[in-house]
C-alpha cells in the first residue's frame, strides 16, 4: 500500500473555491483537461452530495496496467459533505478493484480570508501478485498528476470566473 499527502493553496476565499469546484464540471467544454471526465450520476441528500463520475484513461495508462483492463477507465465514487466542506472518494477500475483502489480524504479550509487550501489523504492499493507494489507506485504518479491538473482546472475557472462572471 502507497500512502501520501498533496496540500493545494488557492489565492480565494473559501467559498469561491468551493463554487469553483462544483461548478466547473458544468463547462467541460472549456476545460479540455477534464474532456476525459464523465459524471455518471449524481444526487444531494441533505448537505451530503454523491457522485458517480467514469474518467477514461486510455491516452495515459501504462502498458502493464492496460494488459490487466478490459475497460481502460477508472469509475469514482464520492460523497462530499457541505457542512464539514470533506470529500471521501474511491477510485477502481470498473470490475477490477483487487488490480488498484485509490481511497482518498479530502478537506477544504479557509487560511485567511483570501486565501483557502485543500488537502488529500490518499492511499493507492493494488493486490495484484509480484506487480503490486509496481502498479501502486504508478497510480500514485498518475494521480497525484491528476490532482494538480484539478488544481490548475479550478485556478483557471477561478479567473475565467473573475474576468467574466462566469
Amino acid at each position: 500500500m502507497k500512502q501520501y499527502k498533496v496540500v493545494q493553496t488557492f489565492p480565494v476565499p473559501l467559498q469561491d473555491l468551493l463554487k469553483a469546484r462544483e461548478d466547473r464540471y458544468k463547462y467541460l467544454d472549456q476545460f479540455p483537461e477534464l474532456k476525459n471526465v464523465e459524471l455518471l450520476e449524481e444526487r444531494k441528500e441533505g448537505n451530503k452530495v454523491f457522485q458517480k463520475r467514469k474518467v477514461k484513461l486510455a491516452d495515459s495508462l501504462p502498458k502493464v496496467l492496460a494488459t490487466l483492463l478490459s475497460d481502460p477507465s477508472l469509475l469514482e465514487n464520492s460523497v462530499f459533505d457541505l457542512s464539514t466542506n470533506t470529500h471521501e472518494f474511491t477510485i477502481a477500475p470498473p470490475g477490477n478493484d483487487s488490480i488498484v483502489t485509490i481511497k482518498g480524504f479530502s478537506i477544504y479550509k479557509e487560511l485567511n480570508p483570501g486565501e483557502s487550501e485543500r488537502s488529500y489523504d490518499v492511499q493507492v492499493i493494488s493486490g495484484v501478485f509480484l506487480m503490486g507494489s509496481v502498479i501502486e507506485t504508478v497510480i500514485e504518479e498518475i494521480h497525484r498528476h491528476s490532482l494538480e491538473k484539478d488544481k490548475n482546472s479550478i485556478s483557471e475557472f477561478l479567473k475565467r470566473g473573475q474576468n467574466s462572471g462566469a
